[in-house]
């Protein structure tokens, strides 16, 4: 053995000091080389991550102030449908379309996009993720039947000549015979009414628990300290 670690030391000294200050700097040269590549990488990863944060918060606003709209327009509705049921009953009105007023200001028709939905879906609660999955198709698609209602409404004063109708108060009474056609519109229109005045409450607290769930969601996986007020 010690003759071995002296013919090692006889082959370096043959080499010489230039051999071996040579191969320590490449040892060293690699070694930083490879250092600067290591951090190299480690920053290329963290810009990724943190693009795919910022993409990741970006959708997430944008499905918050969309979930934010059709909780306002549920709430809107609701209060609407609470107000004029509340003063038919005050007034002793049995049939609902005599005192439901259709809503002004039609709201226009929301779409969550894919990659919010993607990004919901990233974020692994199921609860959320079923509660928004139809919001926006619940909120579009009664839309148009508070415009059928309307049309369909407005109609039924030119259908009979003896009716007293309070445009003021929005009810109105009418002479109607049975089996007559004027009774099959008042019917269907009592029907939508009802309809709508169900769909009311039932949609707004269906967008309130999800909104109530997402906001906390949101601020928790994403970091957004967002703060979303009751009133």
């Amino acid at each position: 053995m010690l003759g071995f670690f002296a013919s090692l030391r006889d082959f370096g000294t043959f080499l010489g000091s230039e051999f071996w200050s040579a191969l320590v700097g490449a040892i060293v040269g690699g070694l930083i080389a490879f250092l600067i590549q290591r951090q190299a990488q480690k920053a290329a990863r963290r810009e990724r991550e943190d693009a795919r944060k910022m993409e990741a918060k970006s959708h997430a606003y944008s499905l918050l102030f969309k979930v934010l709209s059709i909780h306002a327009t549920f709430a809107h509705i609701k209060s609407h449908v609470d107000e004029r049921i509340e003063f038919g009953q005050r007034e002793k009105v049995g049939m609902i379309s005599s005192v439901l007023l259709p809503i002004a200001n039609i709201p226009t028709p929301i779409q969550f996009a894919p990659a919010e939905m993607a990004m919901l879906l990233s974020l692994k609660d199921d609860d959320t993720f079923n509660l928004l999955l139809s919001l926006d198709r619940i909120h579009n698609s009664i839309i148009p039947v508070w415009s059928i209602y309307e049309a369909k409404r407005a109609a039924i004063p030119t259908k009979g000549d003896n009716h007293v109708f309070d445009k003021t108060q929005g009810k109105g009474e009418f002479d109607v015979e049975q089996g007559s056609h004027l009774e099959a519109s008042i019917y269907e229109v009592e029907m939508l009414a009802t309809e709508l005045a169900q769909r009311a409450k039932l949609d707004f607290e269906e967008a309130d628990l999800a909104m109530k769930k997402l906001v906390p969601l949101l601020n928790d996986r994403l970091k957004l300290d967002i703060k979303v007020s009751d009133k």
